[in-house]
């Protein structure tokens, strides 16, 4: 934990003493991150799997990570370090949750990111540096620790990796027996 404060205080201190514009940059970014999935679950579907499962895989791997990072916060109940000290933030404290672990927007950028993965290996490398970047972005804002990040991000990849084998086509199925009966009356 005291490694963890230490490189919190240090990347903090840094979105502190950036300038007002980066700071706001910074702040649409963490929100613009997330919402620009949409539109990539969209392309995925249109450009590699036409199946609306894939799309809603990717959304709802997001979703799930966003709404299921809730009740773990409310079991664990660590306060967010902006509330535990007395640092400037870019973020204002009053203006998030009370709990940062683990932290909703990592999960739900790395689910994202790893059912996109999945479905399209050609994204994986740029999916997973925006998921790293808004991992980022939540402990230079001031809202999270690292180790809320890192725990969201597995979270999250471990929803995203269930959404993404739930999303694929199931293996081959045996034939029917109407197909094999099918299949030999046109040999005949």
């Amino acid at each position: 934990m005291d490694y963890s404060t230490d490189l919190f205080l240090i990347i903090s201190g840094w979105g502190a003493a950036s300038p007002g514009w980066l700071q706001a940059v910074a702040l649409v970014l963490t929100h613009a991150l997330l919402l620009g999935f949409i539109p990539v679950a969209g392309y995925v579907w249109w450009r590699v799997d036409r199946r609306a499962r894939a799309a809603l895989a990717i959304l709802i791997s997001g979703g799930a990570a966003w709404v299921l990072t809730d009740p773990v916060k409310d079991v664990v109940r660590q306060l967010r370090p902006c509330r535990t000290f007395p640092v400037r933030t870019v973020e204002h404290c009053s203006e998030v949750g009370v709990f940062s672990f683990p932290s909703g927007h990592s999960a739900t950028a790395a689910a994202f990111a790893v059912t996109v993965a999945v479905l399209w290996r050609r994204a994986a490398a740029i999916v997973a540096v925006v998921a790293v970047l808004e991992a980022f972005l939540r402990i230079y804002l001031g809202v999270h620790y690292p180790h809320d990040v890192l725990a969201g991000l597995l979270f999250g990849a471990i929803i995203g990796a269930i959404a993404a084998v739930a999303s694929k086509p199931s293996a081959k199925r045996p034939p029917t027996v109407l197909a094999d009966e099918t299949a030999a009356a046109q040999k005949c």
